[in-house]
């Protein structure tokens, strides 16, 4: 029995959802409603303990009445049949995204994109003790900042049943801030939504933290921009890209996806702790044959094998990593931040204390351009903002110099920095700074240089950019957070 298997240790908890999932898809469960409710109860009750491989075992026990139950379900307003399409197709990354949930989840839920609702309900079941809500946004007008309320209905077509759900509506890439308070939420998940936005993705991870209360989880899911079956369709010949969805427009369809790499780096430039972080297969490719679909032909299944792809990535010099069909991240917004800076009492000036250092903060982000001599003195540019503040530019940025025979600080300019205001997702693209710094003002080499950022409001926070270690070598020991984008 697979739920036997995977109790014993060292077993694949992936693998083995895999195999629940084919077996379900295979053979769905009708139970009546009062075995429906035991097993569900059950899965309920190992959801509170603290042993993955009960909850994983139970979990891939109940797959058939769980897929069973999900078919039973219709949709008001939409077409007949689609629900039973949507659930056999996600129903292995339904298993998977609830056992990587951080367990129990006993306080408040949020659903971002909730619609059509079958995660919503597997989450009811498996989390009865949470305050469970949902999110969505239906308007084709993407720029739309607007916030509505909608109900939408679904019926239990063998059960008799009901269920009703009442929601906000609101576009996550352009309405800030979402309508919750800050620190609203246990768990917040953003399934399958990501790889759906095109205005601007990248503001929406820092809205999720301020609504996460600290120590809460982002659960995050969605398709592997590198999966196998990806590469197998451009061996074919094949287009991997997301066919268009006419009906639900731009949003209907994958605008961009990612990579596990690049959300892992996203995620952590935003101030969260990733948790966890891996790639899994919706289906079996050992038995379950890969397909291509594109506009150059009807759907056909591909000449090739999973095992093989894989050999063949590995003799090409490539990574057979985190090549599965979904990403699946569980990141936490730390418990307790790092220190902010000080208190500072008037009339202490923190702009130009250069007593002592000041603390890093999980809010900053920074990155070292050029550090250069010039016959003026001492060059510095580079860009910084606050992870939590969207508009970007702080209200002063000075530059630290600290040797060992004296302490300089000097005001920075700040510059238009286009680039980083799109790779991040920023209203404000002045996030750019530069100072030259006079030679007669210069610390003895070596001497480390600091970046000193005072936010819109009234916080300092402090980060080292890096060490300059004489003036002949032109050296830099870089130690500033972040990267560039685009820097050809």
């Amino acid at each position: 029995m697979l739920s036997r298997w995977l109790r014993r240790p060292g077993q694949d908890f992936g693998a083995g959802l895999v195999r629940a999932a084919g077996e379900a898809l295979a053979r769905p469960e009708s139970l009546d409603a009062p075995a429906l409710s035991r097993r569900l109860a059950d899965l309920a009750d190992a959801a509170q303990q603290d042993d993955d491989s009960l909850f994983v075992s139970r979990l891939a026990d109940a797959a058939p009445a769980l897929l069973g139950h999900l078919l039973s379900f219709e949709l008001d307003g939409s077409p007949p049949g689609l629900l039973r399409a949507y659930s056999g197709d996600a129903f292995g990354r339904f298993l998977h995204t609830l056992a990587v949930t951080p367990r129990p989840v006993n306080g408040s839920i949020l659903e971002i994109g909730a619609n059509p609702y079958l995660f919503h309900i597997l989450l009811r079941a498996v989390f009865p003790k949470a305050d469970l809500v949902g999110s969505n946004f239906f308007d084709h007008d993407i720029f739309s900042t607007r916030i509505g309320s909608a109900r939408h209905r679904l019926r239990n077509v063998r059960l008799d049943e009901v269920l009703d759900f009442d929601f906000p509506t609101f576009n996550v890439e352009t309405v800030h801030p979402y309508p919750y308070p800050a620190g609203s939420f246990d768990v917040v998940f953003f399934c399958e939504t990501l790889e759906h936005l095109v205005v601007n993705p990248l503001r929406v991870f820092r809205e999720i933290r301020r609504i996460l209360r600290p120590g809460g989880h982002l659960v995050l899911t969605l398709p592997n921009a590198v999966r196998l079956v990806n590469v197998a369709a451009m061996l074919a010949g094949r287009n991997f890209f997301d066919l268009y969805q006419v009906g639900n427009g731009v949003h209907g369809r994958h605008n961009r996806e990612f990579s596990l790499a690049e959300v892992r780096a996203l995620l952590e430039r935003d101030g969260y702790e990733v948790v966890r972080a891996e790639t899994r297969d919706r289906f079996d490719y050992d038995k379950t044959p890969i397909e291509a679909v594109d506009y150059s032909a009807p759907p056909a299944i591909l000449p090739f094998e999973k095992g093989d792809l894989l050999r063949w990535i590995a003799r090409a010099g490539g990574t057979t990593a985190d090549r599965g069909d979904n990403i699946y991240v569980v990141a936490r917004r730390p418990a307790t931040a790092r220190p902010l800076g000080r208190e500072i009492p008037a009339p202490y000036d923190a702009a130009n204390d250069t007593s002592s250092p000041m603390p890093d903060s999980d809010r900053l982000t920074s990155f070292l351009d050029s550090l250069e001599e010039t016959p003026e003195g001492l060059r510095v540019t580079g860009w910084a903002f606050y992870t939590d503040d969207a508009s970007g530019i702080p209200a002063d940025a000075r530059i630290v110099l600290r040797g060992s025979d004296r302490s300089t600080i000097h005001r920075a300019e700040g510059m238009p920095r286009a680039d980083v205001a799109s790779a991040h997702g920023l209203e404000n693209d002045v996030v750019g700074f530069t100072t030259v710094i006079p030679r007669s003002e210069l610390p003895v080499p070596p001497f480390e240089v600091r970046l000193r950022l005072r936010s819109s409001t009234g916080t300092t926070a402090e980060r080292s950019l890096g060490t300059w270690e004489a003036s002949a070598s032109h050296s830099l020991r870089d130690t500033s957070f972040g990267r560039s984008p685009d820097v050809r």
